[in-house]
């Protein structure tokens, strides 16, 4: 990618001062009159957008298509693989550099509630708890257990755009149902375009599980990644692709297995340039000496 290609911005996204301004003040203090009125808005549709838009400036660009569907709360927070892919299919003009960007994500997230797609109630919902977003906002707002606030407020702040002033940079990746469908999608088709992988093999790997995902996302795409050459990452995933339903090998499909791989890849990137090998011997390469064997 060219540097006119990273440096251009053709999407509207949120101000990085004004929205990073905003989540300053929100991770100031636990149960804050802030974070009170924070949760307080997340209770109405029309609320929260004015909220949002009377302390966060936008800047000007093309304004993202939002689902053609409304989703429910389980489907925003962990979409299925035919939604991620048609978000996916609109947004695919989107770059990775605006893509890692949390302004970009955040008012992706307030076009879908502005549009009815999603309710700002679901930036609070808890996966497994059993209450609705809307549920855990009233009894939030009626205890008024500072730290519960702080929680639910950090944990809408990562939904609703990735939350990297705590959690890192991976938090974009991860914490934001929409920017994770793009980045597992956009994976998904740079492995296959450029390997001719079957794409189900390689959506299984990037779909193990969420603690996976994000070990491998931290591996292979953010900034401070093992994996800093776009063929090394494909041909890894591709190798992972090809083993993804061998059970001798089902270790390398935990959080403890791919550590292991990144340990070792390390380990060699520090010694071998691999990136000067050619994608199908680069996929062979690790397969053999970097994915270890369970034993």
């Amino acid at each position: 990618m060219n540097s006119s290609s990273l440096d251009a911005n053709p999407w509207e996204e949120f101000d990085d001062a004004s929205y990073t301004k905003l989540k300053k003040g929100l991770l100031k203090r636990k149960g804050s009159t802030l974070q009170q009125e924070f949760l307080g808005a997340l209770r109405s549709r029309d609320l929260f957008c004015q909220w949002m838009n009377a302390r966060v400036d936008h800047k000007k660009g093309t304004q993202l298509p939002v689902s053609g569907t409304r989703l429910s709360e389980c489907q925003f927070s962990k979409p299925p693989l035919s939604t991620e892919r048609d978000l996916f299919a609109m947004w695919r003009e989107v770059s990775p550099a605006q893509a890692s960007r949390t302004t970009f994500w955040g008012l992706v997230t307030l076009r879908h509630i502005e549009q009815g797609k999603i309710d700002p109630s679901f930036l609070v919902y808890q996966d497994g708890k059993g209450k609705s977003g809307r549920v855990r906002l009233e009894e939030l707002l009626n205890d008024g257990d500072e730290k519960q606030i702080d929680n639910a407020v950090r944990l809408a702040l990562r939904r609703m755009s990735g939350l990297p002033e705590v959690r890192g940079v991976r938090s974009v990746y991860t914490n934001c149902p929409f920017a994770r469908a793009w980045w597992r999608c956009h994976l998904a088709e740079e492995v296959c375009e450029a390997s001719g992988a079957e794409r189900v093999d390689v959506l299984n790997v990037l779909q193990k599980s969420t603690e996976y995902w994000e070990k491998l996302i931290v591996l292979v795409v953010s900034r401070n990644s093992v994996v800093g050459d776009t063929g090394v990452r494909t041909a890894l995933v591709w190798a992972l692709s090809e083993l993804v339903d061998d059970k001798a090998r089902s270790q390398l499909f935990t959080v403890k297995g791919l550590t292991q791989v990144g340990r070792i890849l390390g380990i060699r990137l520090a010694w071998q340039e691999l990136s000067v090998l050619p994608l199908e011997k680069l996929k062979v390469l690790i397969l053999r000496e970097i994915l270890p064997k369970d034993r």
